[in-house]
């Protein structure tokens, strides 16, 4: 597996942005800062999945396509909990379920190529 620099640095540029996108819809919650700080690493990862993980191995489309999956559910999930009422555990759970799993499935997926 490997890592472009650049190109994780774009990603991480991208989800900075778009949590501060999050940061600045969010006025007034309790919980702003963890909506914050929850969308930024949760899209980064994603994000770094899709823009700079390549595998020499094959299998680069399936990692590529399953990150654009999760980024897509975990932006669905921070918009839901952005604009309504925010309970904290129930973000940090459905959050941290959705990103075990990413990694979890980005990491059989790689196993499976060696």
């Amino acid at each position: 597996m490997k890592v472009n620099v650049v190109l994780l640095i774009i990603a991480f540029a991208i989800a900075v942005l778009a949590a501060f996108g999050f940061y600045a819809g969010n006025d007034g919650e309790t919980y702003r800062w963890v909506i914050t700080i929850g969308s930024g690493v949760g899209l980064f990862v994603t994000l770094g999945g899709i823009f700079a993980l390549s595998s020499a191995n094959g299998g680069t489309v399936n990692i590529k396509v399953t990150s654009v999956l999760f980024f897509i559910a975990l932006l669905i999930e921070n918009l839901v909990f952005n604009f309504t009422a925010v309970r904290l555990a129930p973000y940090i759970i459905i959050t941290g379920i959705l990103l075990l799993v990413y990694v979890l499935v980005v990491y059989g997926i790689y196993r499976a190529l060696k």
